[in-house]
């Protein structure tokens, strides 16, 4: 019983001692785009010295939606016909 109780204390003090030790992580609370100022919590327009990527543009316009043929046919979205094989790929492209 009492190698138990030594064991258990002998663990819990190892293990409370590694993170007493360890180094706090380096936590950056500021948005791409931001730095952090010399004061916590505050941050100020800028590029921080990180390799992020920059942020991707979508151009405004849309998907080309043309009317079917008069002879009869389907409607075609960016030139895919909007037939049956092809129903997913005309509604994801006319997604905004």
């Amino acid at each position: 019983m009492k190698r138990g109780i030594l064991l258990a204390c002998c663990t819990v003090a190892t293990v409370m001692g590694s993170l007493a030790v360890a180094s706090p992580a380096a936590a950056n609370g500021c948005p791409y785009g931001t730095v952090p100022t010399r004061f916590p919590g505050v941050c100020t327009q800028g590029q921080a010295q990180s390799s992020a990527p920059p942020a991707i543009t979508v151009p405004p316009s849309g998907a080309e939606v043309s009317a079917p043929p008069p002879g009869g046919g389907f409607q075609s979205v960016d030139g895919i016909p909007c037939n049956q094989q092809h129903l997913g790929t005309c509604i994801g492209l006319t997604q905004p």
